[in-house]
Parts: C-alpha cells; structure tokens; sequence
C-alpha cells in the first residue's frame, strides 16, 4: 500500500509505508513567509479518512497528506494573495495563546505542507539529513505495475457482494477461514511435519494461483469498499524478497477501522482456506499425490506466517494498525532513530510524542530493523544456494 504523509502543527497522523510525498520541515530559508502568497494547488482535494481524520488528496500524483482539524483551520485561511504571515496574524488575532508559540506550530504546519507538495509555492532543497528522515518514514519498497486493469476484473463480483448482506458475506468467509485453519492444524497433527522434497509445476502452479488470488482478496474488499485497486504488480519486501502487491492507496478514505483491518485481512485468510483445501488433499492421499500436497501445505504455512508477522510490513502489520487506529508505526519508529543517530528535525506530528512513546517506537524500530536484517541474511543465502545449484546443475 502506498502511504500518506503528515503535516499538523499539533496533533496528527504520520506517514505510511510508500512512496508519499514526506512532510519534513526546512526553515533554511523564511523570507518566502512574508513575500510569497500560499495557497493549495488546483489538483488538491480535501477529504477524510481512518477515525474521521482529515486528509489532503493530490488529483495529479494521487497521493495523500494527512493534517489534524487545527491544520484545516489554518488552510482555509490562505485565501487569494494570503502570506504565511497573514495567517499567523488571523490565527494570533483569534486566539488567546501565547502568539510566538501559535507562530512558531504555523510557521512549521506550513513549512511541512508546502515540502509535502501541496501548496502552489514549490518545496525548498532539504539537507542530506532531512533526506534520510524522509526515506525513513516513507519506507519505500522497489516495485513493477503489471496491469491497472484489476477493477475492470473485480467490480462484478463487488457489485454482487454489495447486493447481498455485507454482515453475513463476512462471517461465512470468517467461516470458512477458520475451517481451514482447522482443516490444515489436524492435517499436520496427524501426518506430523515429514521431510516432503516432492515437487512439481502442478504444485508451483498451485502456489502462484493462490498467490494471485491472496492479492485479488485484498483488491475485492477494496472494490466492495468503493475503493478501487490502482495497479497490482511485484515488489522486493525489504528490498530482496519478491512479492506480489496490490496498490491499495485509497484505502486511505475509508474510515472505519475494522473495514480497513479486513483489507489487510483478506490476503491470509484466503491463505488459510487454501491450506484447508490441500490439508484435506494429504489427508485423503498417498503415494505421489501424499507428498506434493505435504509440500505444499509447508510453504503454505510459511507464506501465511510471514504475510501475519507484524515486524515486517505485511498484512498482519497492516491489520494490527487499523485495528488500533494508527498508521506508519515501522515509519514512525524509523523516523526516531533517525532522530537518534543523525539529530535531523522531527515532523511536527512526532514532536508531541511523550518520552514513554519516544522509548516504545525506538524500541520497535530496533526490533523491526534487527529482524529485517536476518531476514535479508536469510534471503540472500537462500539467493545464493539456488544460484550456485543452478550453475552446478
């Protein structure tokens, strides 16, 4: 999923993993906030998103910002010809708060929404330093679009969810989720977990099938949801593994967290139904057909164990954010060891994070980062053994 960026001058939400514009600060320069007239540029909308937060949406990039309800008010007051300035006077003007704190959050808000794009006034050159916080929080993954066509595919079947009971859709899939979690548990209790080494393109065909079909289960709810998939193609997870994605960007509109988690949902529990179906395979087989399905079952496990950790940027991330009502924890807790090592400037919107929360995201980010590393190990050796099998082969 492509992500949001931040900008809010006192409380907000902080950019997702993608390739969002990033909201940093760079106040080298401050003689544009008395000479330069601001205003949101033509393609720019503004809507809501997770919680009813608000959110700025570029028409032309078709990437989103997000700000708290104080930096709305400060965007309806950049009015025709209005400075930076201006609109500290209005909001001083209005409030009986200290006036140099109320400009130094303006000042700031709006540093931060014109480096994230959307103000008719073009972003300022950041510092190397600013650079790594931004890629920090944007957690930008390589990735090829294959086809921009998957709404074309799906808004059938959408249409004949969205004419059934949405409630009772959900719970038979639940369901049936939960069935084959069972059905794939007592498959291995029974058969335990044999060296299986048999293969074949059935099988490998199988796996890619059901692959495609994981992403086009995020993609659906999407589309029931009303909001369509952009593209789907392949991605490097932590910038060795590939996989496939879906680009579910305008995830960002929906407001409710529990749709949002079952965006993030869909993916492995088609896994679980699909393991349900080849659990039941190795139970009622032998010979050949035994240790093909034995094989597979493995890998499917895996796949969905891997697509539910929440220290990589998986699903099962994806879900816990929702479910508790945030977004960008992996881009926050980078963004603070960032902060640690290189002392470059926090986004506003980190700024008013307690101690506590500083500690719990660093914590995490080390967590995160540690584990990835093992894991590109991991990838790497795994890499090189099929390469050099390929080569003795």
């Amino acid at each position: 999923m492509r992500s949001t960026a931040a900008a809010t001058p006192l409380q907000g939400t902080a950019p997702d993993d993608g390739d969002s514009k990033s909201a940093d600060a760079n106040t080298t320069d401050t003689a544009w906030l008395d000479t330069e007239p601001l205003a949101l540029r033509d393609t720019i909308e503004q809507t809501v998103g997770l919680d009813g937060r608000p959110l700025l949406f570029d028409a032309e990039t078709g990437k989103y910002v997000a700000v708290s309800q104080a930096g709305t008010v400060v965007l309806k007051l950049l009015t025709e010809g209005a400075t930076a300035r201006d609109v500290i006077r209005r909001v001083t003007s209005s409030s009986s708060a200290d006036p140099s704190r109320i400009e130094t959050a303006v000042v700031r808000f709006l540093t931060e929404v014109r480096q994230a794009g959307v103000l008719t006034l073009e972003p300022q050159e950041q510092t190397r330093r600013e650079r790594v916080l931004k890629y920090s929080l944007q957690q930008k993954m390589p990735r090829k679009a294959l086809t921009s066509s998957v709404h074309v595919l799906l808004e059938p079947v959408a249409r004949l969810v969205q004419k059934s009971r949405i409630s009772i859709v959900v719970a038979a899939w639940a369901a049936l989720t939960l069935g084959g979690l069972v059905a794939a548990g007592y498959a291995l209790a029974e058969e335990g977990m044999p060296s299986y080494s048999s293969w074949s393109w059935l099988a490998a065909l199988v796996l890619m099938l059901q692959i495609a079909v994981h992403e086009l289960s995020h993609a659906l709810v999407c589309q029931t949801l009303r909001v369509p998939v952009r593209e789907a193609g392949v991605t490097l997870m932590l910038y060795v593994m590939p996989v496939a994605y879906v680009d579910r960007t305008d995830a960002y509109r929906v407001r409710g967290r529990a749709p949002r988690a079952l965006i993030a949902l869909a993916g492995p529990m088609s896994d679980a139904i699909w393991a349900g179906i080849t659990g039941v395979i190795l139970l009622n087989s032998s010979g050949a057909v035994h240790d093909i399905a034995g094989a597979l079952l493995q890998l499917q496990l895996l796949l969905m164990i891997v697509n539910l950790n929440p220290l990589l940027p998986s699903d099962g991330y994806h879900a816990l954010e929702s479910a508790m009502g945030s977004v960008n924890i992996r881009g926050r807790s980078f963004a603070f060891l960032v902060h640690l090592v290189t002392k470059a400037p926090l986004p506003s919107h980190l700024l008013a994070s307690s101690r506590p929360k500083r500690v719990g995201y660093c914590l995490f980010g080390l967590v995160c980062g540690i584990y990835g590393l093992l894991m590109v190990g991991f990838v790497l050796m795994w890499w090189w053994h099929l390469i050099e099998g390929v080569i003795r082969g």
